[in-house]
């Protein structure tokens, strides 16, 4: 019976010593051996800063920027200069087809407008660009006729007010040949143009006029002395 008893208390210390086993004799700590201390670095402030900013930036997700950069894109194509028609006229035959080149150039597309203008009606006109004031066109007019031109006039109307007219022909060949005579003896600025009062012979519809395009075509107009730009309604 003893024996019986004290084969329980033994058994009964096993279990207890097998189930606190880990406060009796505690584990031996394992060692990392992929740290090697040799390469162990102190940090100081700045290297500790450098850290801190770099966490600090914001992550940018590439999709996301690429998304936006289209959505501008998109939205600059979406936006299309704002456009106007002009008419631009009066035009001669002669100075008609430099019009056209110009508008060629600045990429602008025209459509001609003719009116049947009874010939007895036309008249082409040779002629000096009018003055700032009248002092000015008497002076400019002295210094022609020094020049041996001694027909000539100035002009009091409104419209042409101090330019100085040379003479009206119904033949533009008699026009053309007093220019190059005028242009021959000195006379810078002389000018040839259709002098039909209230009349229109041939005008240019240009279509699809930008902004820009309408800044650069009033740049060259004053080439065509006698010519009209007016904004006008598109067909």
């Amino acid at each position: 019976m003893k024996l019986f008893v004290w084969l329980l208390v033994l058994l009964n210390v096993g279990l207890l010593a097998y189930f606190n086993m880990d406060l009796i004799a505690p584990k031996t700590a394992s060692v990392d051996h992929s740290i090697q201390p040799e390469k162990l670095k102190i940090l100081d402030e700045s290297a500790l800063a450098k850290i801190q900013t770099k966490k600090a930036q914001p992550v940018i997700d590439p999709a996301a920027s690429t998304a936006q950069v289209n959505v501008q894109t998109t939205a600059q194509v979406a936006a299309p200069t704002p456009t106007s028609c002009y008419t631009w006229g009066n035009f001669t035959k002669t100075n008609l087809p430099s019009a056209q080149v110009v508008l060629v150039r600045l990429g602008l597309q025209s459509v001609i407008n003719q009116e049947a203008v009874a010939q007895e009606d036309k008249r082409f006109w040779v002629y000096y660009p009018p003055l700032k004031s009248a002092a000015l066109a008497q002076k400019k007019a002295a210094e022609i006729k020094a020049l041996g031109i001694t027909e000539l006039f100035i002009v009091q109307d409104s419209q042409w007010r101090n330019a100085i007219s040379f003479g009206l022909f119904q033949d533009e060949q008699l026009a053309t040949n007093l220019l190059t005579e005028l242009q021959a003896k000195g006379i810078k600025g002389a000018a040839k143009g259709l002098h039909n009062p209230g009349k229109s012979l041939t005008s240019l519809l240009i279509k699809a006029v930008s902004i820009e395009a309408i800044t650069e075509l009033q740049k060259v107009k004053p080439e065509f002395v006698g010519t009209e730009l007016v904004s006008t309604a598109c067909p």
